[in-house]
């Protein structure tokens, strides 16, 4: 009996799905597809940066013929990539990674976070080529091949940041010495589906076939300034319902947002429905994939939204507006102040970055949107 333990649908322990369907054995088996090569993935941070490092994904597989996809992450960032037909297995650095991380070897492993974790994760793997970052004998992480110099450089140094005009997407594109057209990020398809978004918008009783604006206050916790002010969205919604009184508006945030939102509800009443700030990750893409447009801060959301196609309008301070790609999609609205993109944690000035953001400027442009 022949068996194709290098086949990319072999599980060792169990019969593969063709043979379960019908049957079938590996000598007479068309569908047969040979692992011709092996890659390793190590992003373990944040869940907005795993879900838009996803867009080399399809690069990877044009530049590796028959690669078979590993992704180490995070627990929590893991259904972001579960079920994508692009990556094969997905590990969490709190199970029991190891002993399959030793016990294997890989024809390329890409290490794109400069972290003590990540590092040493790089410098014990198996693999013939390691491209981004690795630990040194000191366990501090440096670049493991030329081209992560660059990202390296600007992550230990703010003027260098600053001074950047690449997005995100193009870094990590070089970084990982890949050539061809930025794709989208990828969510997988159990994460949103037709029926998760129709029952949002029917528990939501929104009006059936109504375009949706969605308004997202998460920024997570790292930047103080990264989320914009209560005044702002107080004034936006009722600035939008005002002109565009036939469409929904939806707010959106999570659980760092509770009290910032219930504020936002108490004082625009129902000019907007409450999304809710404890919905899992799936609920909050699936409510995200209702808007035809979401206002939001550089975050999760914002990856979300351009993965799945929704027009999104970023609204940047402290972080780089020029790092962020909307694939023709949306528009980077960035604070009009001499320190944008400055990546400190706290800011004494007054105003502030995000201060300076006009709910009139954000409107104008929802409304074109919406016209």
């Amino acid at each position: 009996m022949i068996i194709r333990d290098d086949c990319f649908y072999y599980r060792g322990s169990a019969p593969c799905d063709f043979h379960k369907r019908d049957g079938r054995t590996c000598d007479a088996c068309a569908d047969y597809r040979n692992v011709g090569h092996r890659t390793l993935i190590v992003k373990l941070d944040a869940l907005g940066d795993v879900l838009r490092t996803t867009s080399i994904l399809p690069a990877v597989h044009q530049h590796f013929e028959n690669t078979s996809v590993t992704w180490l992450t995070r627990r929590t960032a893991a259904p972001l990539l579960v079920g994508n037909p692009l990556v094969h297995r997905v590990w969490a650095v709190e199970d029991n990674y190891l002993e399959y991380l030793l016990g294997e070897s890989f024809d390329v492993a890409y290490g794109l976070d400069a972290d003590p974790l990540s590092g040493a994760v790089m410098r014990i793997v198996q693999a013939s080529d390691k491209r981004g970052f690795i630990n040194n004998a000191s366990g501090r992480a440096i670049p493991a091949n030329s081209a992560a110099r660059t990202w390296w450089q600007m992550g230990v140094n703010d003027q260098l940041k600053r001074e950047n005009r690449q997005t995100y997407q193009r870094l990590q594109y070089d970084l990982c010495g890949l050539a061809g057209p930025i794709h989208r990020p990828m969510l997988p398809a159990p994460l949103v589906t037709e029926t998760t978004v129709g029952e949002w918008r029917s528990r939501l009783k929104l009006p059936p076939g109504h375009p949706v604006l969605g308004v997202n206050t998460g920024g997570g916790m790292r930047w103080q300034y990264k989320k914009w002010t209560r005044a702002g969205y107080i004034e936006l919604i009722r600035r939008f319902a005002a002109a565009r009184p036939h469409v929904p508006i939806l707010l959106l945030g999570g659980p760092e947002e509770t009290e910032f939102n219930a504020a936002i509800l108490s004082a625009v009443g129902d000019l907007a429905h409450d999304g809710g700030c404890g919905n899992t990750l799936s609920d909050f893409c699936s409510l995200v994939a209702l808007c035809r447009c979401l206002v939001t801060p550089d975050s999760l959301g914002f990856h979300v939204a351009t993965a799945l196609n929704v027009t999104a309008l970023v609204l940047v301070g402290p972080t780089s507006p020029w790092e962020l790609e909307v694939y023709g999609n949306g528009h980077v609205l960035a604070a009009p102040i001499d320190c944008i993109s400055c990546y400190l944690a706290r800011c004494d000035k007054k105003p502030a970055c995000m201060d300076l953001i006009r709910a009139e400027d954000v409107c104008g442009h929802l409304l074109r949107w919406f016209s």
